[in-house]
């Protein structure tokens, strides 16, 4: 009976947490978007994101203009900043728990030294279009790099994926410092410069889709790996132990 209470309150103290982090969460989307080069009231903000949306309480004496640079522009922003950060605590959790490390995260591994070289290698060769997929492209061969390095011992170990990742993003570092030397100019130094601080500046709503279908899906994956995490989190040998690869 005791376990069971505890149980419970534990379970009620996290959903409160959740509540109040997803308030905070709509909270600072509405904030965001009233903050800009042009500032803008945070009544007129409401009033534009209710009307989209169809919510009573929406205001329908707002400028065109304004009303524009809340929906077309600033909205879509806030929008992928929040899938991307979403991607980006999913991918260190995952990261986290298969690694048994809680410093483990994608720059560490070397995955995001690798796509910012497959994205600064597209701008170079003037592929702007293909940036994305440059980016993915390096974080895959980064990925696959690090496994290869990691399992040159005969079997893949926490701190031999962390000490190859090390490795991997040195390399890529370089790689990237190097043709930004030999072959960029003043224009794609600055589009890496804004790419690599993570730059959402051209936005649209037609650029959510892919972004938020591949962090949703990958979500909904991850969780219903759990188990295999909780185990991996025990250490190597109590995960072999259980079962897990």
């Amino acid at each position: 009976m005791p376990f069971k209470k505890t149980k419970h309150l534990v379970f009620s103290r996290y959903l409160s947490l959740l509540c109040l982090l997803l308030a905070l969460l709509v909270a600072s989307v509405f904030i965001a978007v009233s903050l800009g080069a042009v500032t803008i009231d945070i009544g007129d903000t409401y009033g534009v994101i209710f009307s989209k949306l169809g919510l009573p309480m929406a205001s329908h004496n707002i400028a065109k203009p304004l009303e524009a640079i809340i929906w077309n522009m600033r909205v879509p922003r806030v929008l992928l900043g929040l899938i991307v950060g979403a991607g980006l605590s999913m991918s260190g959790s995952v990261m986290q728990s298969t690694v048994n490390n809680p410093i483990a995260e994608p720059y560490i591994l070397g995955i995001s030294a690798g796509a910012t070289f497959g994205a600064t290698l597209a701008i170079i060769l003037g592929l702007k279009a293909v940036v994305g997929l440059g980016a993915f492209v390096g974080a895959i061969l980064a990925t696959v790099l690090v496994l290869i390095i990691a399992s040159m011992q005969g079997r893949v170990t926490t701190s031999g994926l962390i000490l190859s990742g090390t490795v991997v993003n040195a390399l890529f570092i370089a790689f990237a410092n190097f043709i930004i030397s030999i072959g960029a100019t003043a224009d794609s130094v600055m589009t890496i410069k804004f790419w690599t601080m993570g730059s959402l500046t051209g936005t649209s709503w037609s650029d959510l889709m892919l972004p938020a279908l591949v962090v949703g899906l990958a979500f909904l994956f991850f969780s219903t790996q759990y188990r295999v995490f909780n185990a991996m989190m025990m250490g190597d040998e109590a995960a072999l132990t259980l079962g897990i690869p």
